[in-house]
C-alpha cells in the first residue's frame, strides 16, 4: 500500500489543478489550468479541437490619433476551459503605439494594461478569446484615444475544422446545423431527472460561436437543455450579418440506468498447483457497475472471473470481487482519471474440479484504475488499465488488466493467487459486451 500511496502523491503533485488568482472581472481568469504534458494518445484542452484560422478574425483600429498597429502574433491558438466547462480558443494580439509607454494605457476586459518600451514607441500583447472577440480602448495621457476591434467573419476554413465539440459530448452525437460558416465550441453535462429507477436524461449543452449574436445584438454563449430526442431551435444573426435558424440535436436514451452488467469470454492460460487441467483454458467474465453519480466514477463495482478447461472435473479457478470506486485525481483536461478501488474478494480454487473439494478464501487486495475516454481520437472508445495488489510471503494476490473499447471492448488480464502451497495463475484475452441495464 505504501507504493500505491506514493504513486497517488506523485500523480497529485504532477496533475493537481490550480486556478488563476485574480480580482479581474474577466471570467476567463478563473479557468482551470491543464498541465502541458502529452503522453501517447493523451491530449490536453482543445488539442484535439480544430485550430481556427486567424485570417477569419479581422482586427481594425478606429479613431487613431497617433500611429497604432494591432496584429495577431505567430504564436499558436491555445485552448482553455472556462469556469462553466466550455473550451475556448485564445490567440495573442500584438498592439503597438507610437508614443512613450508611460503615456499609453490599454483598457481590455475590465483591466488596465500597461505598455512596454519598444523600438519607436510602446507595445503590449494581450490574450483574446476569439470566439467572443471584443473591443480594446487605447488611452493617451489619461484620455480616450482610439479603439481596437476584434471581429469574426464567415469562416473560410474547411467545414470539418470549424466545430469543436468537446469530449463530454461524445456519447450523445451532438449536431449543430445552420452555423456551417462559423467557428464554434460546445460542451455537455448530463443531468438525471426524476427518482432513481425511473430517471430520464436531460442533456445541458453550452456552446458559443464566433461572430454570432442574438437578434437583439447580445452575444453567446448559449445553453440548450435537451430531452426526449427533440432538437432545440433558435433564430440568430450569423457572421455574415444575416438571420438564420440554428438547430441543436442529440441522441439520448429514453431513460438513464445506473446499474449496468456486461460479460466477456476468451482464451486463457491456467497454471496451478493442481496436477491436471493446466494449460489452455476457457474463461467467462461478468462485470457490474452501479453508478452513484453520472458525472464521475463514484460507484459500486463487481467482477467475476472464472477459468478452467472442464470446471466440473479439472482444475478450476474463480475470482469474485466487490468494490467501492471513487475518483482521486483528474488530469489532462479532466479526461484522465485515477479511480481508487476499495473492497474485498472471494477466491475459489478447485484443484480437481468442482466435483471434488474446493478451497475458498476471503482476501482484501486494494487497487486503482486509470481511464482515458476518446483515446487515440476515436469517439466513445476508452482506454483503461488497473491493478489490485495484496503483497505477502505465504499469501499474496495480483490482478492487472488493460481494457479498450466502448460497448464492446477487448481486455488483457493477468491474475496470480497464492495461499501457502496452493496457487493459481491465469492470463489471457477476452472480448466483452453489454448484458443488461436497469435502475
Amino acid at each position: 500500500m505504501k507504493y500505491l500511496a506514493a504513486a497517488l502523491f506523485a500523480c497529485a503533485a504532477l496533475t493537481g489543478e490550480a486556478r488563476a488568482d485574480s480580482e479581474s472581472s474577466d471570467p476567463l481568469d478563473d479557468y482551470v489550468r491543464a498541465p502541458r504534458v502529452a503522453i501517447g494518445p493523451l491530449v490536453l484542452t482543445g488539442e484535439d479541437h480544430p485550430s481556427p484560422d486567424l485570417a477569419d478574425f479581422p482586427v481594425t483600429v478606429e479613431d487613431a490619433k497617433v500611429p497604432v498597429q494591432a496584429k495577431w502574433t505567430a504564436s499558436p491558438v491555445r485552448w482553455i476551459r472556462a469556469k462553466d466547462g466550455l473550451p475556448l480558443p485564445r490567440a495573442l494580439l500584438h498592439v503597438f503605439v507610437g508614443v512613450a509607454p508611460e503615456r499609453a494605457l490599454l483598457r481590455w476586459r475590465g483591466r488596465a494594461v500597461q505598455f512596454q518600451s519598444a523600438e519607436g514607441g510602446a507595445a503590449v500583447e494581450i490574450l483574446v478569446p476569439i470566439l467572443e472577440g471584443g473591443e480594446a480602448r487605447l488611452e493617451l495621457d489619461g484620455k480616450p484615444s482610439s479603439r481596437i476591434k476584434i471581429a469574426a467573419r464567415a469562416a473560410t476554413a474547411a467545414a470539418g475544422s470549424r466545430h469543436a465539440i468537446d469530449h463530454s459530448c461524445s456519447p450523445y452525437s451532438i449536431k449543430i446545423t445552420g452555423l456551417d460558416d462559423a467557428y464554434l465550441s460546445a460542451t455537455c453535462r448530463m443531468i438525471p431527472v426524476g427518482r432513481i429507477g425511473t430517471e430520464e436524461p436531460l442533456l445541458e449543452v453550452r456552446w458559443s460561436a464566433a461572430g454570432v449574436t442574438l437578434p437583439d445584438g447580445s452575444a453567446p454563449p448559449l445553453t440548450a437543455d435537451l430531452r426526449d430526442g427533440r432538437p432545440a431551435r433558435t433564430t440568430l444573426i450569423g457572421p455574415d450579418g444575416k438571420s438564420r435558424v440554428v438547430e441543436l440535436s442529440a441522441s439520448l436514451p429514453r431513460s438513464l440506468h445506473r446499474m449496468r452488467l456486461a460479460w466477456g469470454a476468451g482464451p486463457y492460460n491456467l497454471s496451478s498447483s493442481a496436477g491436471s487441467g493446466n494449460g489452455a483454458a476457457g474463461s467467462l467474465m461478468l462485470y457490474g457497475n452501479f453508478r452513484l453519480r453520472t458525472e464521475d466514477n463514484l460507484s459500486f463495482r463487481a467482477f467475476e472471473a472464472a477459468v478452467g478447461q472442464s470446471p466440473h472435473n479439472t482444475s478450476f479457478f474463480n475470482n469474485l470481487g466487490l468494490y467501492f470506486a471513487y475518483d482521486a485525481v483528474r488530469a489532462v483536461d479532466n479526461r484522465m482519471r485515477l479511480t481508487i478501488l476499495l473492497g474485498a474478494q472471494i477466491v475459489t480454487f478447485a484443484p480437481h474440479g468442482l466435483a471434488s473439494t474446493a478451497y475458498n478464501e476471503v482476501i482484501a487486495p486494494q487497487g486503482f484504475e486509470v481511464s482515458y475516454p476518446d483515446a487515440f481520437g476515436f469517439k466513445n472508445k476508452s482506454l483503461s488499465g488497473g491493478l489490485f495488489l495484496q503483497p505477502g510471503t505465504t499469501k499474496r494476490y495480483q490482478n492487472a488488466w488493460v481494457r479498450y473499447g466502448g460497448r464492446w471492448f477487448g481486455e488483457l488480464n493477468y491474475i496470480s493467487w497464492r495461499a501457502n502451497s496452493r496457487y493459481a495463475t491465469m492470463w489471457g484475452v477476452s472480448v466483452g459486451a453489454p448484458l443488461a441495464q436497469f435502475f
